[in-house]
């Protein structure tokens, strides 16, 4: 026979299980909720992206020429599949086309290292094509704001892809490549289409930060692919090619890291923003309602305080002249 009590503490033991279980499931649960929620966060904020995988054995070039429908430059071809093959890469060329759309829209999955943009930019940093625009064709699109009309000089109409384009439209990931767009203005201002691109799997992107002419453009790039041999996309675009004489545009670049901790910095002061709001939304009213109870509590302490060493001292004052230790009666009676 049990012991009296043996079988209510192992009932209690028992009964600890359980609560014990629950909370570590509880507690497994928030976690990973919580660490979703911060990966959702930081998706949706740019903070993290997954690049395509690459296997190639040789770095792979490709240059989307669209200025060549109006403004043809073989020679500008010709050196730059010379310094890139030069440098190991495999060089693509892809020249105007009625479905130039699709072809921006498949770029990413083709995992090219490094892309060549020649082509005109319009408002918003749009890259404009030189596939004839139409109301009836990519209507969602358009409606969607990735695809807008834009025309050079009273010129033709065609499709501009916006950065939206880039970001939500194109298919696949570019696998940690640099990508050189030769348009007006591409890292001006937002530089959202150099975002864009960086967003979307490329670790580099290389533009000009204003208005740039056509000839110092291609004369520009030929010398940053022939540097690119040697250097890395920093030092080789700082040296490719001054100011335009014409415009004075610069050449730049803006890299993935750099733009991760520019986004963590403003991330971090709104956080900081939003913290002190909470703070003193919360502090406030509690100052209005505990602050009265809080004063109401320290003095009652202080008032409890005062009463024991009042009675304190009426004890000590009562007892009179301290009494023998050996005979209990008051020291210096015979």
């Amino acid at each position: 026979m049990n012991p009296p009590g043996r079988g209510i503490q192992s009932r209690k033991i028992q009964s600890k299980q359980p609560r014990w279980r629950a909370k570590f499931v509880l507690s497994i649960i928030v976690s990973v909720a919580l660490l979703s929620g911060i990966g959702t966060w930081s998706t949706q904020n740019y903070l993290w992206r997954l690049p395509a995988s690459h296997d190639n054995s040789h770095p792979r070039a490709l240059v989307m020429d669209q200025l060549s429908l109006n403004y043809p430059d073989p020679l500008f071809v010709t050196n730059v599949t010379k310094y890139l093959t030069g440098a190991g890469y495999s060089v693509d060329y892809s020249g105007p086309s009625p479905t130039a759309v699709d072809s921006f829209r498949l770029l990413p999955e083709q995992g090219y290292d490094l892309v060549i943009i020649r082509a005109h930019e319009g408002s918003s940093q749009a890259i404009i094509t030189t596939e004839s625009y139409s109301r009836s064709e990519y209507v969602a699109d358009q409606l969607g704001g990735s695809l807008v009309p834009a025309q050079v000089a009273n010129g033709p109409i065609y499709f501009a892809l916006t950065p939206k384009f880039v970001r939500e439209n194109m298919v696949g990931r570019f696998p940690g490549s640099t990508i050189i767009v030769m348009g007006c203005a591409a890292l001006q201002g937002t530089q959202d289409m150099a975002t864009a691109f960086l967003d979307k799997g490329a670790n580099f992107f290389v533009g000009w930060d204003g208005l740039v002419s056509i000839i110092h453009s291609d004369t520009s790039t030929v010398s940053l692919t022939r540097l690119l041999s040697n250097e890395t996309v920093p030092e080789a675009t700082s040296q490719a090619g001054g100011a335009d004489p014409v415009f004075g545009a610069k050449l730049s670049y803006l890299d993935w890291n750099t733009l991760v901790q520019s986004r963590t910095n403003n991330l971090l002061s709104k956080a900081a923003v939003a913290f002190a709001l909470a703070t003193i939304l919360i502090i406030g009213p509690l100052a209005v309602f505990a602050g009265p109870r809080l004063v109401y509590s320290l003095e009652h302490l202080k008032e409890a305080a005062s009463r024991r060493r009042t009675k304190g001292s009426n004890r000590s004052s009562s007892s009179g002249r301290p009494s023998s230790p050996e005979t209990g009666k008051p020291a210096g009676d015979g």
